[in-house]
């Protein structure tokens, strides 16, 4: 336990760390996108910005545990996207969000009909995880029905 003035207990800082992800802020969900180099990150940032999402990091991102959960931030003022062949642009920055779902991507994610429920911890948080392609053409379509209808099988 630290001391701080007066002998009382100093406040707890939240758990942090970064990451190699990109982060939005879309349909008042907090996504945090992880893959490898070249999976298609930005891609889907792009895609999901054109659906009215907000950039809250990309490429590194700043994950911070607290009471309420897992945020991201990004490491220096946001609104920063580099689009691979492109260059680096200003866009419309989200800020801090509080994380709802981790979307991993990967080539030709769909294969299991039923993939089961999948969840991840990061910096002792769980979170749901779902696994996507981002370059299919229902990419979005497939996020926005992942994060507001039920899954029941």
């Amino acid at each position: 336990m630290a001391v701080g003035p007066g002998g009382r207990e100093a406040p707890k800082t939240p758990a942090s760390h970064i990451v190699h992800a990109s982060s939005v802020r879309w349909l008042e969900r907090g996504l945090l996108i992880r893959g490898r180099s070249g999976t298609g990150k930005s891609e889907l940032v792009v895609r999901l910005l054109e659906a009215g999402a907000r950039l809250v990091a990309d490429d590194l991102v700043v994950l911070e545990a607290g009471p309420r959960g897992l945020r991201a931030r990004p490491p220096v003022p946001g609104g920063l996207l580099e689009m691979r062949g492109a260059g680096i642009f200003n866009v419309a920055a989200g800020g801090p969000t509080p994380l709802h779902l981790v979307v991993e991507l990967r080539r030709r994610a769909g294969d299991a009909r039923l993939p089961e429920f999948a969840r991840t911890t990061i910096c002792g948080v769980e979170l749901p995880q779902v696994t996507v392609d981002p370059f299919l053409a229902s990419a979005v379509a497939r996020l926005r029905l992942i994060l507001h209808a039920t899954r029941i099988a």
